[in-house]
């Protein structure tokens, strides 16, 4: 008897971390990558990790966690355009990197956009020595990348770009307010205050 409370106990367990790590990658496509999820304003940031303007974007998100501390809960989502030859297994690397860890993740997309000519040079391999750099199971990863959860995650991140009109990257929900482009600090700063009320 105790012995079946046992193998019930880990299958529960199993259940319950599964979802975790499902949620961690947004139960609707995206993944929580800074902040706190109880932030006052949530952005979401839809890039494709060879577009160069993407680089700046992220840089901007860098600046703007740094400066609204608490306030800001950071959601990126894959938005792969189909004229980049390493985009979408970027995109999946990515993805099953956030299944693992949100904040590994975000290290993750840094490393990407800081060493964009190595992603674009190198294509795939690139993808498993940042991983492997930043201690994240590649072996695992690997196996995640052609999994259900990452298929879907990315199709919805592609839903939520097309319910926005988003045609390409970087693109932004600050909030309620869409903006496409790389526009600097200055301009999402007001935006943000606008959301936030200040």
């Amino acid at each position: 008897m105790e012995r079946n409370l046992t193998k019930i106990r880990l299958a529960l367990a199993v259940v319950v971390i599964s979802a975790t790590n499902f949620a961690h990658a947004g139960g609707s496509g995206g993944c929580a990558i800074a902040g706190p999820s109880n932030a006052a304003l949530t952005i979401e940031e839809y890039a494709d990790f060879e577009c160069k303007y993407c680089v700046r974007g992220s840089n901007t998100m860098r600046e703007v966690l740094k400066n609204y501390a608490g306030k800001i809960n950071l959601v990126f989502r894959n938005m792969p355009l189909p004229f980049h030859q390493n985009a979408l297994v970027a995109a999946k690397a990515f993805s099953a990197v956030c299944l693992q860890s949100p904040s590994l993740a975000y290290s993750y997309q840094k490393n990407l956009f800081d060493n964009q000519d190595k992603l674009v040079n190198q294509g795939e391999p690139f993808l498993y020595e940042v991983a492997e750099k930043l201690g994240v199971d590649v072996t695992r990863m690997k196996f995640d990348m052609n999994g259900e959860a990452v298929a879907k995650s990315i199709a919805e991140d592609r839903q939520f770009a097309d319910s926005h009109n988003f045609k390409g990257t970087p693109s932004f929900m600050i909030g309620t307010e869409p903006i496409a482009g790389a526009f600097p600090y200055d301009e999402i700063k007001k935006i943000i205050d606008r959301q936030l009320g200040q």
